[in-house]
């Protein structure tokens, strides 16, 4: 595969994982037992559920990139610098960057809902955030089978933002991967991207497995202030 090439992959709602309804909550910034919410805002959940059933439209754009290292630091092909992803990188002599999105109707029905029913449009923004996790997890996944035959293994995936990776990142990532153009994801001067509910990210290879893929990423991450950092119990 060559470093140049950005190519695009297109997921049907059924190649994507089940909702995770516990995780839509936690998005939506609710911290107790799922099982004590009330009937009343479930109701209200289903109502979202079945108005974004074919709101959906799972678009991703990837691109990978030969792994140079010098002085025991790998040569990124972004300006920033990030001591984790250094650490996540260890061994990997490639990389592959991705974006992915889930479209735009569900920003259109966040907006609308703003102004009719705030309850709808939050719940609704937090479908959306597990609805754009779950198709990077598909492709991670996918990623994962499809480097079997090569004896490569994926290392957990990594975003501007997290950690003590620059959100400005971004704006390079969009560069490299053609966002605009591959999938129809843009990105403004304040780094908000366009739909809202995309993500960009980076993950190395290495031709070993890779321990700990499963491990909280909250516990890891340096951002113990962020609302929706999960909770341990």
């Amino acid at each position: 595969m060559q470093s140049n090439t950005i190519f695009v992959k297109k997921y049907r709602e059924s190649e994507i994982s089940q909702i995770n309804e516990n995780e839509i909550w936690r998005y939506a910034g609710y911290k107790g037992s799922t099982k004590e919410i009330d009937r009343e805002l479930i109701k209200v959940f289903e109502e979202v559920k079945k108005d974004l059933s074919e709101a959906f439209s799972y678009k991703v754009c990837y691109r990978r990139m030969e792994l140079k290292w010098e002085n025991g630091e790998p040569l990124l092909p972004f300006s920033a610098k990030s001591k984790a992803l250094s650490k996540l990188l260890t061994d990997c002599n490639e990389i592959i960057l991705f974006a992915a999105t889930i479209g735009l109707k569900t920003d259109r029905y966040i907006a609308k809902q703003q102004k009719i029913s705030p309850v709808k449009s939050l719940i609704a923004n937090a479908y959306g955030a597990e609805r754009i996790e779950s198709l990077c997890d598909a492709f991670c996944d996918d990623t994962q089978k499809d480097l079997a035959s090569e004896n490569l293994f994926t290392t957990k995936r990594f975003s501007p933002g997290y950690s003590d990776l620059p959100l400005k990142t971004q704006t390079e990532l969009f560069n490299l991967l053609d966002c605009s153009r591959q999938i129809g994801v843009s990105l403004n001067e304040s780094l908000l991207m366009s739909p809202s509910k995309s993500v960009t990210a980076i993950m190395g290879l290495k031709d070993r497995k890779c321990e700990n893929k499963t491990v909280n990423k909250c516990r890891e991450c340096t951002n113990h202030d962020c609302e929706f950092r999960k909770q341990e119990f």
